[in-house]
């Protein structure tokens, strides 16, 4: 789906037009790609006449400070949208971030969507509108302590109107009692099991990125697998620091896409003929209009990815990681014949990398002998300064 909208949930619709897109491997199922929206079958449910709420310029003093609150209580935030995290899976654990911020000044607030039920929002927000999210209650990281606002079971989210909405005092809710706010878990499980680094700075050989939103049509997907695409025939789209919980359906050539908060990466690589825009956690990739080409659908490994593997291994920064993705194109290309399957050359495990893995990883444990710090996702995705792999 191109547009979805909230009040959809739980309703009864008729789709008058889409496509079944099929993939490159035949014996494999496609997906579908809704051309039209939806028509309803039912009337719209009808919305709360007033909700009391709380504005970012109000709630975020709630996470810098520890205000005593009342035990369980919750709060109703309402602001615009300025940051959509993108979906990401953690031991079988799926979660985003969204970022409301004050109509009237740059304050915002973090707040984390875990439960299963509410993960379908992340498909019907949009940058730049305005919305109201219910039963919100404070939680922290526990490594770094960081406070942000967390989804509850009774939680929505609703368009935020400003004749349906009013302004609730503080001191109604959050007073009292004091309460410690709750470990978030999936925290130390991001930390843990992923480990990220950030590429070691080199003295005369960095310059920082540029961050810019862009829009573009893709015309070529350059590999597939390394998350590698290309725009407008100028520009490489890079997605493999983010995670592709939805395996890049709908980014076929001819389809359009909305860059928000990406860096802009030029030359990264004297070999490499390509512009990059990198997409990192703090970034916003938006499908704006599906492809009108016959072109198959081309799925990236799910699991066992040799690219994404070692790019995360290595703590590899983007003139690497080129430089890896160049490196298994040339070897796929120079001994594919002796190997009669792909998967042969490029299976990869936790222990064994396959054929390829065994040739690259002493070039990488040569160019990248250690890891100085592990990369932070927390605070790539909630620091007020950013800091990520790709701004070098």
């Amino acid at each position: 789906l191109l547009h979805f909208e909230l009040e959809w949930l739980e309703s009864l619709f008729l789709f008058p037009s889409w496509s079944y897109i099929p993939q490159t491997d035949q014996s494999a199922a496609g997906y579908v790609e809704i051309l039209v929206d939806p028509v309803p079958v039912s009337l719209p449910k009808e919305r709360p006449y007033s909700i009391p709420v709380t504005f970012p310029a109000s709630a975020e003093p709630l996470l810098t400070s520890r205000i005593p609150c009342k035990k369980r209580s919750k709060l109703t935030v309402a602001g615009e949208l300025v940051r959509l995290g993108p979906l990401l899976c953690v031991r079988h654990k799926t979660f985003f971030f969204l970022f409301l911020k004050c109509f009237t000044s740059a304050l915002w607030v973090p707040v984390l969507v875990q439960k299963p039920s509410q993960l379908v929002w992340h498909r019907s927000l949009r940058v730049g509108h305005r919305y109201t999210v219910t039963a919100l209650s404070i939680s922290s990281l526990k490594k770094s302590g960081q406070r942000m606002f967390v989804t509850s079971v009774s939680s929505c989210i609703l368009p935020c109107c400003a004749e349906q909405v009013r302004e609730q005092p503080l001191d109604s809710v959050w007073q009292g009692e004091s309460t410690q706010s709750s470990s978030l878990e999936t925290a130390e499980q991001l930390s843990d099991s992923l480990e990220l680094g950030i590429e070691e700075e080199r003295q005369g050989s960095t310059k920082e990125s540029k961050i810019i939103s862009y829009v573009g049509t893709v015309t070529k997907i350059l590999n597939v697998q390394a998350g590698l695409f290309l725009l407008d025939n100028k520009v490489c789209l890079c997605l493999a620091y983010q995670q592709l919980l939805n395996s890049a359906r709908g980014l076929r050539p001819g389809a359009c896409v909305e860059l928000i908060d990406v860096h802009l990466l030029q030359k990264p690589l004297v070999s490499f003929p390509f512009v990059v825009l990198g997409a990192c956690l703090s970034s916003t990739i938006v499908l704006k209009s599906f492809s009108r080409l016959s072109t198959p659908y081309q799925p990236p490994a799910s699991s066992g990815n040799l690219y994404l593997q070692l790019l995360f291994r290595y703590n590899l920064g983007v003139p690497l990681y080129l430089w890896l993705v160049s490196l298994l194109e040339t070897f796929e290309e120079r001994f594919s014949c002796f190997f009669g399957h792909h998967r042969l050359l490029f299976r990869s495990t936790h222990r064994n990398h396959g054929a390829a893995g065994k040739f690259l990883v002493p070039l990488l444990q040569a160019v990248v002998p250690d890891r100085e710090e592990a990369r932070d996702i927390y605070n790539e995705i909630l620091a007020k300064i950013h800091r990520c792999p790709l701004q070098k």
